[in-house]
């Protein structure tokens, strides 16, 4: 188990040594280097087994936490003669694009945004304080799934794609997309009111006529994209630029 918690710890630094021709494989390597130095006593057979952890690796830092958990144990498999050596390397390059496109979608676009626009919205009341909003709901998130998807990597090995389909975090995105939408809605509101409504009705008159027109003129554009020009506008507003 020591070995395992110092594995989880150090995916925290996957992308410390990213480079162009690897991407992330020095980092998986560096990441499970303390389990292997567990499973292979020989230093010959280690040596064999970090080689097969600087192939090429990408994907998305958090959901590569199960990746990680997986390939170790696909290498106790391998070091007690259960399988063949190929597995680890075919097991990381099969999940690797698939787990970076649904960790791109929830993490980078659903919830990074809906953290910091909730930040956002309490800076008239907490001033510089929003940073840790932004820091706890962020975090409240990454950080569990993280050490689950590491654990679940672990324990089921293959049958982590199982395990993260029934996460249903694909279906999550798009409610967290919504609710980037509504609070952007909201700051670009409190914007306006920050300009001075009742001097410049022109500005709230402005705003709301941009997600009218959005909306009917331009059906591709989605509900989504206008209240985000909406944001921009009322922040642009709000500012006194105009």
């Amino acid at each position: 188990m020591g070995a395992l918690g110092r594995v989880f710890l150090r995916s925290m630094f996957l992308q410390a040594a990213w480079n162009p021709r690897g991407m992330q494989n020095l980092g998986f390597a560096d990441a499970i280097s303390p389990a292997l130095a567990d499973l292979y006593p020989d230093p010959v057979e280690r040596a064999k087994a970090v080689a097969r952890h600087l192939e090429f690796f990408n994907c998305h830092p958090y959901l590569a936490a199960a990746i990680l958990g997986g390939a170790v144990r696909l290498e106790e498999r391998v070091a007690n003669g259960e399988a063949p050596p190929q597995i680890v390397s075919s097991f990381k390059s099969a999940l690797g694009p698939p787990f970076a496109a649904l960790g791109d979608g929830f993490f980078w676009l659903a919830l990074r945004p809906v953290a910091a626009l909730a930040a956002a919205a309490t800076q008239p009341f907490l001033g510089m304080g929003c940073v840790l909003v932004f820091l706890v709901l962020y975090n409240a998130v990454h950080l569990p799934v993280r050490l689950w998807l590491f654990a679940t990597g672990y324990l089921r090995a293959e049958g982590v794609v199982d395990a993260v389909a029934r996460a249903h975090m694909a279906s999550g995105t798009p409610f967290l997309k919504a609710c980037g939408a509504a609070l952007a809605g909201a700051v670009a509101a409190r914007g306006i009111l920050h300009a001075g409504i009742p001097g410049r009705p022109f500005a709230a008159l402005l705003v709301a006529s941009m997600i009218v027109l959005a909306w009917a003129t331009l059906p591709r554009l989605g509900a989504t994209r206008a209240v985000y020009i909406a944001l921009g506008v009322g922040l642009v507003v709000g500012a006194r630029f105009l």
